[in-house]
């Protein structure tokens, strides 16, 4: 087979903004060929100029060799070749000389390289969980961040890392780690006994059903708070920032009712109330205090010799 047929046999893929980087561009062969045939240039003429291919090269030919980040214009280049992208070129020394190479000659626009780190796409890497889109490499962890596929995380002592959408965690939690599962209605109120006795019971799924349910997962924790007497009821609802942000909101209505005979005056039982917006987290058994929605309940609210917990649990949906 000759030279040209060799060269268009080739296939490329860019590597996912997940692998790691390797130290140079790598061609995958079909057939064989000499290492001379993988480095020579290859003219793209015709019909085929505006064809869209997929190449894989190193993650390291795009990132910029000062601080390392990913390539974006404005990038800037010596005579000999050496990168430096815009924000690194305006805090080097004015020397007029190259910091790699020491050469004199200004720094110059490269538009070439710029253009291609414009027209270089790689799959968003949770493409697993539902997202096909392609992103511009050098905007792939802002895409990231933003991401409503990000996956939502195990937080269980020893789990080995589950990774998956809320629903899949919902069913990684039922089953591998027996946390309980709850249904719940908008705006109306789920009524639950958690037993201090039974640290099984301090952490429920509850999963909005129902003709106006979405299917969503919120988490329910009841823990103590450090030394004090106190108890502590918190909501979250497990989905990634990016989803939290495109909406829908939620609210919630937490509120715990003591014992008869511990009563207020006029002999009402004693209540605590509280009314907030239900937060999002992608890790719900990692969120931190500021994190979830929260009611403080005294410990001599708790019933019976199993110290149980009586608590009403209101979710509302907005769109």
């Amino acid at each position: 087979m000759g030279k040209t047929q060799q060269q268009s046999s080739r296939k490329a893929r860019v590597e996912s903004l997940m692998a790691p980087a390797k130290p140079e561009v790598q061609l995958e062969e079909e057939d064989e060929a000499t290492a001379e045939d993988a480095h020579a240039p290859v003219a793209v003429e015709g019909p085929a100029a505006g064809v869209e291919i997929t190449v894989r090269m190193s993650k390291a030919r795009l990132h910029c060799p000062v601080c390392t980040l990913p390539l974006k214009p404005p990038i800037f280049q010596c005579l000999f070749g050496h990168l430096a992208c815009g924000s690194c070129r305006n805090q080097l020394p004015d020397t007029g000389r190259c910091f790699v190479c020491g050469h004199v000659g200004a720094y110059g626009r490269s538009a070439v390289l710029e253009d291609m780190v414009r027209t270089t796409r790689i799959l968003c890497p949770y493409d697993a969980y539902g997202c096909g889109s392609y992103v511009t490499y050098y905007a792939a962890a802002e895409h990231q961040r933003a991401c409503p596929h990000a996956p939502c995380l195990c937080s269980e002592t020893g789990c080995g890392g589950f990774a998956g959408t809320p629903a899949a965690l919902r069913d990684h939690l039922r089953d591998a780690h027996s946390w309980p599962v709850d249904a719940v209605r908008y705006g109306a109120a789920l009524q639950l006994r958690v037993p201090e006795s039974d640290p099984a019971q301090h952490r429920r799924i509850l999963v909005a059903g129902g003709e106006e349910g979405d299917g969503a997962v919120f988490f329910l924790a009841v823990g103590a708070l450090g030394d004090a007497p106190l108890r502590v009821v918190s909501l979250v609802c497990a989905r990634p920032a990016g989803a939290a942000a495109a909406g829908p909101r939620y609210a919630c209505r937490l509120r715990a009712t003591g014992p008869a005979d511990n009563g207020c005056a006029g002999g009402e039982a004693e209540s605590v109330v509280a009314e907030m917006a239900v937060p999002s987290s992608a890790a719900p058994g990692e969120a931190s205090v500021e994190e979830v929605a929260s009611l403080v309940v005294l410990r001599r609210m708790l019933h019976g010799p199993s110290q149980e917990m009586r608590i009403s649990v209101r979710i509302d949906r907005f769109v």
